[in-house]
C-alpha cells in the first residue's frame, strides 16, 4: 500500500482498480472523463448515481458506500485522466468542519494501490481526489486535493460541464436513490470563488498535457530514470567486487555499466527533447526573464497555469535542466531561505513576486508588505503606487507598529472569509482585491517578535481564503523553536541561491537554481520589471473607474 501527498504520483500497474471514499460525514462521489485540457467531451462524460456509467467507467453503490469502478483498457483513447471528485451532501458544512476524508484505490482482488487522506481543507464542499491519468503507455495516479468552495457545481464546470442552475448539481447528487438510477445526464448542469483556481489553460497543440503538467511528469521521469541508473550501477558495482575476487568471469561489470549509462542517456535526450518541443511556446510568467516573451508582456485577462520558481539539475543529468513551475494561486505558504551572498533572498522574493502579478489579471490581486523591523530596505515600494488609492500596494510597507496592525487587519479577514462574511465589513466599499499577497520581509525577526503566533494563524489559514503568504528570510536567521519548524512545514521550502530540493517520488536530490531578475541586487532597489508590471496594473485598475 503506498500513502500519497499532495501532488505526488504513482504508477497504475493493474488495469482495473476501484475508488472508494471515507469520510465522517456523507458524501458523494463522481467521475470525469476529460481530455488533455482536463476538461470533459461532452456532459455525458460525468458519471454519477443518475449517469452511471460511461466506457471505462461504472459509479454504483453497495450499502451506502458509493464506488468508482474503472477498466482502464476500456477507456476512450481521447480520454487522457479520470477524475474521481468527492461533494458533501449537507448544505452549510465545510470539508475543514469536519475529519480529512481518505480516497483509497484498490484492485479487483482488494489490494490498496493508493491510499490519499486529503488534509488542509477549509471552507471547501467539494474536492478533486485522484487523478488516474495516461503517461505514455502507462496509467498512474496522482493525488489532487484541489478543493471548491462552491461545491460540485463549481468543480464540474470547472471542466466543462455546463450547469444551468448552479444549485441543480448540488441537489441532483445530495440524495443518490437506494440503487442506480440509468437515466439521462443532469441538466446541462476565472475567477472563481477563492481560492480555487481556473481550469487549466489549453497548452499548445504540440502537447497533451499544459506546460505545468509537462514540467512536473519531465521531473518524475528523470528523477526515476536517475534513481534506476543508481540502482544499476550498485548492483554493477557488486558484480566488479566478484570478479575482482575470482568469483565472477571478467566483463559483466563492464557490460551492465555502458547499458545503465546508455538507458540514463536515451531517457534524457527523450526529456530534453520533450521540453525543447513546448518551451517557445511559454508565456512570459512561467519563462526565464531573458525570454521573448517577456518583451511583449501585457497584463492578462485570466488567471495563467503558474510561475517558474527557477531551473532544476544534477551532476548525472548535465544537459538536462527542468523548469520548476508552481500553480497559482498558491495554496501553501512559500518560505525563501537565506542565500549564500546577502540580499539574495530580497532579490529572489521580488522576483517571485514579479511573476505573480504577471500572472494574474489587474485588480485581482493587492500585495501587502510586512516589514516589522524595517531593515530590509523595501521601503522604495511605497513610490510605486501610480493610482495612490492603496488597492494595489495596500498602503505601502508596513513597519513597527503598522506592521502588527496591517497583520492584525489581515488576519481579521482571514477570519470573516472563513465564515462567509463580505470583505466590505473590514475594507469598506468594494472590499478590496479578492486575492492579498502577504510578503513577509525578515521572516526570522518576526518569528522573535510578539506577533508570532498571528503569523502562524495567517500562514496556516491565509492560503485557504485567498491570502497567500510569502515568507523572506533576509537579515535575521530563523531559530529553531516549534513554531518556526511548524511554519516551515506548511510552506513550500525554496532556497534563494542554488540549493538542494527533494523530489517526492524517489527522494532524490535535486538543485534549484533560482531564476532572479537581472538587476534584483539586493533587494532595496526597485526592479525595472517590477515597476512596470505594477504600473501596468494600476494604469489597468484606473480604467476600470
Amino acid at each position: 500500500m503506498l500513502e500519497l501527498l499532495r501532488g505526488a504520483n504513482t504508477p497504475l500497474p493493474a488495469r482495473q482498480v476501484t475508488a472508494t471514499v471515507s469520510c465522517a460525514v456523507p458524501v458523494d462521489v463522481c467521475a470525469l472523463l476529460v481530455g488533455p485540457d482536463l476538461r470533459v467531451r461532452t456532459d455525458a462524460d460525468l458519471v454519477f448515481f443518475n449517469a452511471p456509467e460511461a466506457p471505462g467507467v461504472r459509479w454504483t453503490d453497495g450499502g451506502g458506500r458509493q464506488r468508482v469502478d474503472l477498466d482502464l483498457d476500456a477507456v476512450p483513447a481521447d480520454v487522457q485522466a479520470v477524475l474521481i471528485a468527492v461533494s458533501l451532501t449537507g448544505g452549510g458544512v465545510s470539508f475543514g468542519a469536519v475529519p480529512a476524508p481518505q480516497l483509497q484505490l484498490t484492485t479487483a482482488s482488494g489490494d490498496t494501490m493508493a491510499l490519499y487522506t486529503v488534509a488542509g481543507l477549509g471552507p471547501e464542499k467539494a474536492i478533486l481526489g485522484f487523478e488516474i491519468y495516461r503517461r505514455a503507455d502507462r496509467w498512474k495516479v496522482r493525488a489532487v486535493g484541489q478543493g471548491y468552495a462552491g461545491g460540485l457545481s463549481e468543480l464540474v464546470e470547472a471542466h466543462g460541464v455546463e450547469v444551468d442552475d448552479p444549485g441543480e448539481a448540488e441537489a441532483g447528487m445530495g440524495a443518490p436513490p437506494p440503487g442506480p438510477a440509468v437515466g439521462a445526464p443532469p441538466g446541462r448542469p476565472h475567477l472563481p470563488p477563492l481560492p480555487q483556481a481556473p481550469p487549466v489553460p489549453q497548452a499548445p497543440s504540440s502537447t497533451e498535457v499544459g506546460y505545468l503538467e509537462r514540467c512536473w511528469m519531465v521531473w518524475e521521469d528523470a528523477s526515476r530514470s536517475l534513481a534506476a541508473f543508481r540502482a544499476s550501477t550498485d548492483h554493477a558495482l557488486n558484480i566488479r567486487n566478484d570478479e575482482v575476487a575470482g568469483r565472477a568471469p571478467r566483463g559483466r561489470f563492464d557490460q551492465l555499466m555502458a547499458a545503465a549509462d546508455q538507458r540514463l542517456r536515451a531517457d534524457t535526450a527523450q526529456l530534453r527533447d520533450e521540453m525543447a518541443r513546448v518551451e517557445p511556446h511559454v508565456t512570459a510568467e512561467a519563462a526565464p526573464f531573458d525570454a521573448p516573451s517577456w518583451l511583449t508582456w501585457l497584463p492578462r485577462t485570466d488567471l495563467a497555469e503558474g510561475v517558474l520558481l527557477g531551473r532544476l539539475s544534477t551532476a548525472e543529468l548535465p544537459d538536462l535542466r527542468v523548469p520548476l513551475v508552481l500553480r497559482v494561486p498558491w495554496r501553501r505558504g512559500v518560505w525563501i531561505g537565506r542565500g549564500t551572498v546577502p540580499g539574495d533572498a530580497a532579490a529572489y522574493a521580488w522576483s517571485l513576486v514579479t511573476r505573480f502579478m504577471a500572472a494574474v489579471p489587474p485588480g485581482l490581486v493587492g500585495l501587502e508588505v510586512i516589514d516589522a523591523v524595517g531593515l530590509s530596505g523595501a521601503g522604495w515600494l511605497n513610490t510605486l503606487d501610480p493610482a495612490g488609492d492603496g488597492r494595489l500596494l495596500g498602503g505601502g510597507v508596513a513597519t513597527g507598529p503598522a506592521a502588527a496592525e496591517r497583520l492584525r487587519r489581515l488576519l481579521d479577514l482571514v477570519d470573516l472569509r472563513r465564515i462567509g462574511g463580505p470583505d466590505e465589513q473590514l475594507a469598506g466599499p468594494g472590499g478590496g482585491p479578492p486575492v492579498r499577497l502577504v510578503v513577509i520581509m525578515d521572516a526570522g525577526a518576526a518569528l522573535n517578535g510578539d506577533q508570532a503566533h498571528e503569523l502562524l494563524r495567517l500562514v496556516e489559514d491565509g492560503p485557504l481564503v485567498g491570502m497567500p503568504v510569502l515568507l523572506v528570510e533576509t537579515d535575521t536567521s530563523v531559530g529553531d523553536s516549534v513554531r518556526a519548524i511548524r511554519i516551515q512545514q506548511s510552506c513550500n521550502n525554496l532556497p534563494s541561491s542554488p540549493g538542494p530540493i527533494g523530489d517526492s517520488w524517489v527522494g532524490m536530490d535535486w538543485t534549484l537554481t533560482p531564476e532572479v531578475l537581472p538587476d534584483g541586487g539586493d533587494g532595496t532597489r526597485p526592479p525595472a520589471l517590477l515597476a512596470h508590471v505594477l504600473g501596468a496594473h494600476a494604469r489597468t485598475i484606473a480604467s476600470y473607474d
